[in-house]
């Protein structure tokens, strides 16, 4: 009779946890499900940037909330009772690359502090550019800044990378610029 006892109770004990489980909320940590999943990419990926269509190497760089494109001889001028930004977008890849001339409108411009003793903030314009990657193109802010110091023309921070990718930092362009379709839909890269 005992065991009978601790059977029947053992197993309504199973019952209620797995009916309790079925009705728990989900953890505090777990991501709802969503149609557009984020991919995966190396720290290093080619982009196309619009509408030039100029790939260019873009480091994807967790620890910067912005992104940042390579640009120099930055105007300011008035368009449509506006304040624009024209800038050169020199390829620091492909010096044989005719430099691309473009005019955007100046969204903002941000100061840009920096942590150590020999560096000092900077005020930088924004843009919003359009960039292809995968076959997928997306709508962006950059601020605008020469980084011909530095390896890469282009640094995906991110407010970019937060619904877009998932870095892997054990890989670099995981995704070839030549089998990109960005790179079909609007023929080679040209300035």
């Amino acid at each position: 009779m005992l065991k009978t006892l601790l059977a029947l109770s053992l197993a309504l004990s199973i019952c209620a946890a797995t009916a309790a489980a079925e009705h728990a909320p989900p953890p505090v940590n777990a991501r709802p499900e969503t149609q557009e999943q984020r991919v995966i990419m190396g720290w290093l990926e080619s982009i196309f940037i619009r509408p030039w269509n100029r790939r260019l190497t873009a480091k994807l760089d967790t620890g910067a909330k912005t992104s940042s494109l390579h640009a120099d001889r930055i105007e300011h001028f008035n368009k449509y009772g506006e304040d624009w930004v024209r800038f050169s977008l020199g390829d620091l890849e492909d010096k044989r690359l005719p430099p691309i001339i473009a005019e955007q409108p100046l969204l903002r411009t941000v100061n840009i502090k920096c942590k150590g003793d020999d560096c000092q903030s900077s005020k930088r314009d924004v843009v919003m550019l359009t960039i292809c990657k995968n076959g997928k193109e997306y709508n962006t802010e950059f601020n605008l800044v020469d980084r011909s110091n530095f390896n890469y023309p282009v640094l995906l921070g991110r407010a970019f990378l937060k619904n877009v990718a998932l870095v892997d930092a054990n890989e670099t362009f995981l995704f070839k610029s030549e089998q990109d379709p960005c790179l079909a839909m609007n023929g080679p890269s040209h300035p």
